[in-house]
């Protein structure tokens, strides 16, 4: 019998024995579930929650939060809220936004990010946008506590 004959015959006596030892009588007939436990303070479930730090990431390749940053394919976007879209110095601004009536603040900030091409069409922001109101804010409060916002 060769080497390889011999350990195929020993891991089928072995598998056929860890399947009799599963058929006992002592089984439970029911499955047990785990208990899980949550955070009782939190009202969206853990899976759903999203930082803002974690939802700049795709932001990050366009846009810098910081004081004097440069503008990348997106302007800077350091004190956002309350400037005029389409006014920061050294950015080539669409035409869509440099004519619209937008003021940044939180409200303008939402709609803009749940769908940028919606919200302004003609606009240079080739992002597809955020659907969920909570990754929105998230980001929101990401970008406030990163440029200076009151």
């Amino acid at each position: 019998m060769t080497y390889l004959k011999l350990h195929i015959q020993i891991a089928t006596v072995i598998a056929g024995i860890l399947f009799l030892s599963s058929c006992s009588k002592d089984t439970p007939k029911t499955p047990q579930t785990p208990k899980i436990t949550t955070n009782s303070t939190s009202t969206t479930p853990a899976p759903q929650q999203k930082s803002g730090r974690v939802l700049y990431a795709r932001c990050r390749a366009c846009h810098t939060l910081e004081e004097g940053g440069r503008h990348k394919v997106g302007p800077n976007l350091w004190n956002i809220l309350g400037r005029k879209a389409g006014s920061a110095d050294g950015y080539a601004y669409s035409k869509a936004m440099i004519t619209s009536e937008i003021i940044w603040d939180e409200d303008s900030l939402m709609a803009y990010i749940e769908n940028p091409a919606k919200y302004l069409p003609k606009n240079k922001m080739a992002f597809a946008g955020l659907r969920k109101p909570s990754d929105q804010q998230a980001l929101i409060e990401y970008i406030k506590a990163n440029t200076g916002a009151p």
